[in-house]
């Protein structure tokens, strides 16, 4: 080794432990925790009790994540779990919340991944189960397989013990009569309710919300290890048996031992580019998380099409959007706590 080498390496450790330069390992959060509920068109000056809605669906989901983190569970683990309240909240586009196919049912997909071995689980167009996510699961973990569809992820799906609802269960006022205003503009017959009927205790509004959109979360955990999961109806009127990016692997969702994405958009676009494996490659590639997220947004999809959540293995963290609004959640082992709707990083 050189006289000049060993100089500088020794100079470099003395300043380390005078702490002039920082250990950037030591400077590194434990855990990071990154949630979106969609990008979308949330105009600014909708009603409080709508932005008080989204803000604390958002936020209830941060909280359960950081105290599973905080206890030390697995990164796959935070990600079933902090979807799962996001299913449950109908002020969203996945679960209870879903939208509408233009027969008046609904069909939902959801995916995760786990990065350090690469295990991954999807379903796609579901009909009867509450929280697809823990349908996902089912597949990641009790199958050689890595996506189920329609009938056949239904019915495994309840032999693996997830909880079962009627599609009525789906059902919010405010979505069926999004379904009919889109089905009157396209010249076509309106529905006068959905297809399975409607129970008369199924009629009440949410509050005439803004239609919510595709929920996803990304982390990072104390052993280092990434994992990534998303959620949805898909897209309002949307053919029957369509299917989106939110269960394909490397367009919504996807998750290696360096970089874990959930995307939320207009998923033909992010099936074409692949948008999920490309920030991850990007950054396997050299770049920033922020930049590879930037270049994915305004380089590849057009405006108005799609947001991104990532989250790299050393902790850095982007939630970005080219639309109005991406109601939006991140967190840390060093205190950072974030929830808001519009604004850019």
């Amino acid at each position: 080794m050189q006289r000049s080498t060993i100089v500088y390496c020794g100079l470099a450790i003395a300043l380390l432990s005078t702490g002039i330069i920082a250990d950037s390992k030591a400077d590194q959060p434990k855990w990071v925790l990154a949630i979106h509920g969609g990008a979308g068109f949330i105009p600014e000056n909708v009603a409080d009790e709508q932005r008080q809605a989204y803000e604390d669906g958002i936020r209830k989901s941060m909280e359960t994540g950081v105290r599973l983190l905080e206890d030390g569970r697995p990164a796959i683990d935070v990600v079933v779990e902090v979807v799962a309240i996001l299913e449950d909240n109908p002020i969203f586009n996945a679960g209870k919340g879903a939208v509408f196919t233009a027969a008046g049912g609904h069909e939902l997909d959801a995916s995760l991944m786990e990065g350090h071995t690469l295990q991954t689980g999807a379903v796609a167009g579901v009909t009867r189960i509450k929280n697809p996510i823990r349908a996902a699961r089912a597949v990641m973990d009790h199958t050689r397989h890595v996506l189920l569809t329609a009938d056949g992820a239904d019915h495994f799906a309840l032999s693996s013990g997830c909880e079962q609802v009627p599609q009525s269960y789906f059902y919010t006022s405010d979505l069926f009569d999004e379904l009919n205003a889109i089905l009157k503009e396209r010249g076509q017959p309106v529905l006068t309710e959905p297809a399975y009927g409607l129970p008369v205790e199924a009629k009440a509004a949410i509050g005439g919300r803004k239609p919510g959109n595709t929920v996803g979360c990304v982390v990072l955990d104390e052993q280092g290890h990434l994992a990534a999961g998303t959620s949805t109806g898909g897209l309002t009127a949307k053919m029957a048996g369509r299917v989106g990016d939110t269960p394909i692997v490397g367009a919504g969702t996807y998750a290696d031992s360096v970089c874990a994405v959930s995307g939320t958009g207009v998923g033909e676009q992010y099936i074409r580019y692949t948008i999920a494996r490309k920030v991850a490659w990007l950054v396997e590639s050299g770049q920033s998380v922020e930049k590879a997220a930037a270049h994915c947004l305004n380089d590849l999809l057009n405006p108005n099409e799609g947001g991104i959540i990532a989250v790299t293995a050393n902790g850095d963290v982007t939630t970005q959007w080219n639309t109005t609004s991406m109601p939006r959640a991140i967190a840390d082992s060093s205190g950072r706590r974030e929830v808001a709707i519009w604004g850019r990083e």
